[in-house]
């Protein structure tokens, strides 16, 4: 089980958990998720790479045996940060998750580069099971 807390005195972070309390005996932790199908990129969009790299995770959340509400916390990697990718990022997080996006930990980093050419967007997640 993953509780989130709003400490007193915290600015609130849309979408997100400023702390998570992770309760359970499995603790998974699932490596960047990018953009690739089948070995190509999904298109050269922030909001085409996250939408395929979130079914990525999700796909290896399953694999695991988890569930989107075992997260405990996000890693999410972006080139070209910009509110315009943001919000890409968010609709596709919508898209492939709805109901069950995961209020959670987590820290959004803008880079450089990420490890193949031509990637936009990585995401990676802890989650921890029952």
């Amino acid at each position: 089980t993953i509780e989130t807390l709003e400490p007193a005195g915290l600015a609130p972070i849309p979408g997100a958990a400023h702390v998570t309390i992770a309760t359970g005996s499995r603790i998974v932790h699932i490596s960047g998720q990018t953009g690739v199908d089948e070995g190509a990129i999904a298109g050269p969009t922030h909001a085409e790479q996250a939408t395929r790299a979130l079914r990525n995770l999700r796909l290896a959340i399953n694999a695991a045996g988890g569930a989107p509400a075992d997260i405990a916390r996000l890693g999410l990697y972006v080139v070209d940060h910009s509110d315009a990718a943001f919000d890409a990022i968010v609709g596709a997080a919508t898209e492939v998750f709805g109901e069950d996006f995961p209020i959670t930990a987590s820290t959004l980093l803008g880079v450089a580069a990420l490890w193949q050419p031509g990637l936009l967007f990585e995401v990676d997640a802890v989650l921890v099971i029952a």
